[in-house]
């Protein structure tokens, strides 16, 4: 059902169209959340890079190295585990207990003796991160002392650890991309503690920073924000669907206001139109407008079969009222002489053969007329010089031009004379010996011409005559079965009296099916001139 289908479609389209912005939306919100952690990431550690690199440089390093090792240290036990690992072997007793206390006592000192700029005694690292904005959002810091003297670029000596971060390290986990400068801030996602971390590294010859954070919080957002509109999808198909049935309606009232005027048509009220709905409604009145043509069509052919049936019902019924006339007269001539004269025989003989050869004709003009309706008009075409053949048809012509008293013109344009063309000649002739027949018969006094000219996509010939003429509310009808003009039904002689009113349809029929067309101009009292038009082959 078509009012389904639209519904269907529209919800379709619309949760299709719903489901398209959200995914976009969260594509957009989840890069555009990563792309600002990113951003914050890494302008925290390019501003800890730089308020750590303000410090003064230890002229001892090892005061530093000590700071690192006692603030990225979780407990006492962690800085007696060190200083006995770093202790020489060869210490014992009392010797061993005198160098841990030693170093001990070193190590918590320097960490004491970090002084800011009014004098008091604090962590300057602590102090730098405490600075840095990141350490409102909870990241994970971390700062590495570089030295090329003791290992590779990049990584060195912790110095600071945020608590949160335990006994790993960032720096192992970071990729550096190397087709970037080794100093260049940059992001990368690692794999930290079991979780995704968006980690941002600032370096200098001296330091190098990581910050990071994890994208939980991103996750979960997007995750929400895709739950939500996983909710939204049902709600908005029940919409739409509702909504579709609305709009079907409405757009469906007026097609079947129309399927109703339509149905009220019939073979009896073919003249009734459908009404034209507004200018607004264009596709409405585009569709109204078709269905009327179709009608008008209708109407026109089922008149035309109406005409049709009634003229070939009354030229049929002339020829049989006339051979049962002739046979009745002869049945009772037989009953008062029971015998008749050769002579009599022959002409009730002639006058039968003459009325069934009528009726042939008749008969094959409307099987030939039938056929060309149908398409299945046979045409035997073979290529063919027009001028040589109309010259050829001409001269048949002009025995029955001189027998009528008339003479036969030929106009042949020097043009033509080599130009070629596929057509069947026998159709072809049957056609022009038509038009001359007519031009001949209706044609008392004059001139009878056979014309022949190249056009520029086509080749036009024809015949024209100095006759009587053909009335202007007569032409758009001569083409017509049956139709015959007054001036053709009381033509000169006997002419109008037999002709069957074919010989033009027939003459169409056959044009059109050589994929031309024939026209026709006309002036009473001085003539008519019969063009038709055959296209050229380009090939």
């Amino acid at each position: 059902m078509l009012r389904v289908r639209l519904i269907l479609w529209y919800s379709l389209l619309v949760v299709l169209t719903v489901s398209a912005i959200g995914l976009v939306q969260i594509i957009i919100i989840n890069r555009s959340m990563v792309e600002g952690l990113d951003n914050s990431l890494a302008e925290d550690a390019r501003i800890t890079l730089s308020l750590v690199s303000s410090l003064p440089a230890s002229a001892n390093p090892e005061e530093i190295l000590k700071h690192g090792r006692m603030h990225s240290s979780s407990s006492l036990r962690d800085l007696v585990d060190r200083v006995l690992t770093e202790a020489p072997d060869t210490l014992t007793g009392q010797g061993l207990t005198d160098r841990v206390i030693s170093r001990l006592i070193d190590e918590i000192l320097t960490e004491l003796s970090f002084q800011d700029s009014t004098g008091l005694n604090m962590d300057p690292l602590d102090a730098v991160v405490q600075r840095n904005v990141s350490s409102k959002r909870n990241n994970f810091v971390e700062i590495h002392e570089r030295s090329a003297t003791r290992t590779k670029p990049g990584t060195g000596p912790v110095m600071f650890r945020t608590p949160n971060l335990g006994r790993d390290t960032l720096a192992r986990l970071f990729v550096h991309d190397k087709s970037k400068p080794d100093t260049a801030v940059t992001v990368e996602q690692v794999d930290f503690q079991g979780e995704e971390y968006r980690v941002a590294r600032a370096a200098n010859p001296r330091f190098a920073v990581y910050v990071a954070f994890p994208t939980t919080e991103i996750d979960d957002s997007v995750s929400r924000l895709r739950s939500s509109f996983l909710y939204l999808l049902p709600l908005s198909f029940l919409v739409s669907a509702l909504g579709g049935l609305w709009l079907a309606r409405k757009a469906l009232a007026p097609i079947e206001h129309i399927a109703d005027m339509a149905r009220e048509i019939g073979a009896k009220n073919l003249s009734q139109r459908i009404e034209l709905p507004g200018r607004r409604d264009r596709e409405l009145r585009v569709l109204t407008t078709t269905l009327n043509s179709m009608f008008a069509r209708l109407e026109s052919s089922f008149e035309q079969v109406v005409r049709f049936t009634a003229d070939a019902s009354h030229e049929l019924k002339t020829p049989l009222a006339i051979m049962k006339g002739e046979i009745e007269q002869t049945q009772r001539h037989l009953v008062s002489t029971p015998t008749l004269e050769p002579k009599e025989v022959r002409e009730v003989l002639e006058s039968l053969m003459e009325e069934v050869e009528r009726m042939q004709r008749i008969v094959e003009g409307l099987l030939l007329l039938s056929r060309a309706d149908d398409r299945k008009l046979a045409l035997e075409k073979e290529p063919v010089i027009l001028y040589d053949f109309m010259s050829s048809l001409t001269e048949d012509a002009e025995i029955l031009a001189e027998a009528s008293g008339l003479c036969l013109i030929r106009n042949f344009a020097e043009v033509t004379r080599k130009l070629s063309i596929m057509i069947d000649p026998t159709r072809l002739y049957q056609v022009l010996m038509n038009l001359l027949d007519n031009a001949l018969k209706y044609t008392e006094h004059g001139s009878v011409t056979v014309f022949l000219r190249r056009e520029q996509e086509s080749i036009a010939f024809g015949v024209a005559d100095t006759g009587m003429g053909i009335p202007p509310e007569d032409l758009s009808k001569i083409f017509e079965r049956f139709y015959r003009t007054d001036i053709a039904r009381s033509g000169p002689g006997e002419h109008g009296d037999r002709s069957l009113g074919l010989g033009l349809a027939i003459v169409r029929s056959i044009v059109e099916a050589h994929g031309g067309v024939i026209s026709v101009e006309s002036e009473l009292g001085k003539g008519s001139t019969f063009t038709i038009r055959l296209p050229l082959d380009r090939s």
